[in-house]
């Protein structure tokens, strides 16, 4: 415990000491992490968000989910609420489903055990993303040695949801049975006056967008220094595609051709980084969601669709 805190005070200090030795580096991350969520993570992710407030705001939720919920219900046996977050986690991609699921808890929506089960499986990247930029960057690691169909990196992502969620459910407890209809039922409503919905939404995404962004950049200036730091082209793959998500795929593109890119791709795509961990973090606010668990989660997800992927395409099926 004394060892952790002596860290937490330290670290701030070495990264102080980085920024003032290496700046045209820092500068570089920073210039590559705000442009990335300029270009790439704002567009995809602020219209979600706030259509997400909105709906929560105005109570919306049964209203969307009731021709979806059934089936939710009969694969997964989740309640309506928790069908939403999952519904919103994979639509939206990293934080939001994260988000929706801490939020949900917190207010008494749905159960502990359905939560953490949720936060299993609640943050991928979105399907915008992964047919934009996921898919562009898979294209230019396979180059014109084979084509890769969009549907088969789809399958990859979110297929493990299915033997994720059940092997989180089992784990803490979680089946359709303990759900309460009185708890998974409730939506507490909008709490800010009606005529300013719409700007506290607006004002609640932007805000979250924010944190992201910040977030962004400070892992692209630790990703820079790595490059400079571990020249190995494997390694370095490895560490910022660990490190950052976006940035591990645009050099495992560059870098790494053929099939053993795609995979790293799909691995970095899968696990989202520690960027994305700590995107989560920050909007995870129910202390009964452990972000060790979901980091671990994470790893098993990224595992899984490299293994999928890889059985997918050496199949003389498929």
């Amino acid at each position: 415990m004394k060892t952790r805190m002596i860290l937490k005070k330290a670290i701030p200090s070495i990264v102080m000491v980085l920024l003032l030795c290496f700046p045209k580096l820092s500068l570089e991350g920073a210039r590559k992490g705000l442009l990335l969520w300029y270009q790439t993570v704002l567009p995809t992710l602020l219209p979600f968000m706030v259509c997400t407030n909105l709906i929560l705001a105005m109570n919306g939720v049964a209203y969307l989910m009731a021709p979806i919920a059934p089936i939710f219900r009969l694969l997964f046996g989740l309640s309506q609420n928790g069908s939403f977050i999952l519904f919103n986690g994979i639509l939206c991609g990293y934080p939001m489903g994260a988000k929706t699921c801490s939020d949900f808890l917190d207010q008494g929506c749905i159960s502990a055990a359905e939560a953490k089960s949720l936060y299993a499986v609640s943050s991928f990247p979105s399907p915008m993303f992964l047919a934009g930029y996921v898919m562009s960057k898979a294209g230019q690691a396979a180059g014109e040695s084979f084509l890769l169909p969009f549907w088969k990196l789809a399958v990859s992502i979110y297929l493990p949801i299915f033997p994720i969620f059940f092997l989180a459910s089992k784990i803490y407890g979680f089946s359709s049975a303990t759900n309460q209809s009185g708890l998974n039922n409730n939506i507490l409503p909008f709490s800010g006056q009606p005529g300013l919905a719409f700007d506290e939404t607006l004002m609640s995404s932007i805000e979250v967008m924010v944190k992201i962004g910040g977030y962004l950049m400070i892992f692209s200036i630790l990703s820079q220094f790595i490059q400079e730091l571990f020249p190995a082209k494997t390694l370095t793959i490895l560490l910022i595609a660990m490190t950052e998500m976006t940035t591990g795929i645009d050099l495992a593109a560059s870098l790494s051709p053929g099939f053993s890119g795609i995979l790293l791709i799909l691995g970095a795509a899968a696990f989202g980084g520690f960027s994305g961990v700590f995107q989560v973090k920050s909007v995870t606010k129910n202390v009964g969601l452990s972000i060790r668990h979901y980091i671990l989660w994470k790893f098993i997800h990224s595992l899984t669709a490299c293994l999928l992927l890889a059985v997918m395409e050496y199949s003389p099926f498929l």
